[in-house]
């Protein structure tokens, strides 16, 4: 029996009389994606999904550099602070250093710097010296602590020793230049311009490390 009999077409009034007989079904007939659009939209996630992927790699490389730049930016205000501070006490009269000087072995206490040599002297006015640094735990005197910081732990005033194609261990290599800038008497009196530059990793050769440079200033 036909309840549209003025209907143009007999499709809307056959789906409702199935719906009408089984009225679990649809009202029309639902149809599934092409291969093509399957195919279209596996492209788009997998343009989408390489392009996330990509960023890890970057984050990670990012957060290195920043890392790296943000312990050369240390050391080398380390370095700066114990040029600038004159070293004085008991220790520094007797011994008759008073005087420029900064760490360069792996104990931090410069309480017997005299016969430990771990610190330098600057007694010239034009000085070059390259120091490893390494991350491991260090004993310091008078009490040993054990932590694990990053302290030298070798040091020497020519670059072939193992500047030039590094050395085991090596997190940092620091190559610190101090030159007279001008004198008012003598070539020992007025300012001194200092020249750090850090360079990481210390395992490679210099060619192949990343330099940071930092430049200040100490007096006599």
């Amino acid at each position: 029996m036909n309840f549209f009999p003025h209907a143009k077409s007999t499709t809307f009034a056959k789906n409702f009389s199935d719906q009408k007989n089984n009225p679990y079904s649809p009202w029309r007939e639902s149809s599934a994606f092409s291969l093509t659009e399957v195919v279209i939209a596996m492209g788009v996630a997998a343009v989408a999904f390489t392009s996330i992927i990509a960023l890890f790699p970057l984050g990670l490389n990012l957060s290195r550099e920043s890392y790296e730049e943000t312990q050369a930016a240390l050391l080398a205000r380390t370095i700066l602070a114990d040029l600038k501070d004159e070293q004085t006490g008991a220790a520094a009269t007797s011994a008759n250093t008073a005087g420029n000087m900064f760490q360069k072995g792996p104990k931090n206490s410069p309480l017997t710097f005299t016969s430990d040599n771990n610190y330098e002297i600057v007694t010239t006015d034009q000085y070059t010296i390259y120091i490893a640094y390494k991350q491991s735990p260090q004993d310091d005197t008078p009490t040993p602590q054990g932590e694990s910081v990053l302290r030298p732990f070798t040091s020497s005033t020519s670059s072939s020793a193992f500047y030039d194609n590094g050395i085991s261990e090596a997190r940092l290599i620091a190559k610190i230049q101090i030159q007279n800038c001008f004198s008012i008497t003598n070539t020992s009196d007025g300012p001194h311009r200092v020249d750090v530059t850090i360079e990481s990793p210390g395992t490679v050769p210099t060619a192949k490390r990343k330099q940071f440079l930092f430049t200040g200033a100490v007096g006599e």
